[in-house]
């Protein structure tokens, strides 16, 4: 019966060993954490710098002002005005081979909703057009016709005289110097024979005076 007990005493002495050693090694372990190389050579690990919050990006919203094209033809610079200045040709005959200088305002723009036909017969200049009893009348006139002319290579274009309504033709003398009346169309200018021209016809643009921001194309003929 002794030989018992001593054996359970001493199991149970065993047994409680080896939980005590148990439990420390645990807590041990939990303390210890990672161990890097540098600590393992005794060369202390170098503090992280803090971040740096990336910089604010402003305010980089612009507008690029550009020519849409209306009626087909060729293409030039994209620089406009909106009362006269110089704009592209885009949009218009391929003729027009330079960048358009406006002697009046800048109608490059407008859209095209007027069909139209030019001939030059009987001391007139005829453009029938089909907005010409549409287009409503201030003071008496509707729109303005447009001469399209080449000086010293470049092309420039104005108007040159006002259009009643319904009223579709001109007499040639008034596409001249005289009737333009702004420079370099303006004094003795007037289209030699021979010379290649175009001609337009657009709501009322020759002042500041308006009734539709709207135009014909550009039709090229030759001055007889």
């Amino acid at each position: 019966m002794r030989r018992i007990e001593m054996i359970l005493k001493t199991a149970w002495i065993a047994l409680l060993a080896t939980a005590l050693l148990t439990g420390c090694e645990t807590g041990t372990m939990d303390n210890q954490g990672t161990v890097t190389l540098n600590e393992l050579q005794g060369i202390p690990e170098p503090t992280p710098e803090p971040e740096t919050p990336p910089a604010e990006q402003g305010n980089t919203n612009s507008q690029t002002q550009t020519n849409s094209p209306s009626d087909g033809g060729s293409t030039g610079s994209t620089s406009t005005t909106p009362d006269g200045g110089t704009t592209s040709n885009e949009g218009f005959p391929s003729e027009i081979d330079t960048p358009i200088k406006w002697l009046h305002t800048d109608v490059s723009r407008w859209p095209v909703t007027a069909d139209i036909s030019v001939s030059v017969s009987g001391g007139k200049v005829n453009f029938p057009y089909s907005k010409s009893r549409s287009w409503p009348s201030v003071d008496g006139v509707n729109a303005n016709p447009w001469v399209f002319a080449k000086k010293d290579g470049q092309w420039y274009a104005a108007t040159f005289e006002w259009l009643r309504f319904g009223q579709t033709a001109k007499p040639t003398y008034t596409v001249r110097g005289d009737h333009v009346k702004v420079a370099p169309l303006n004094g003795s200018w007037a289209p030699k024979s021979g010379e290649r021209i175009g001609i337009m016809v657009s709501g009322l643009a020759r002042h500041k005076q308006r009734n539709v921001q709207e135009r014909s194309r550009v039709v090229m003929i030759t001055w007889p």
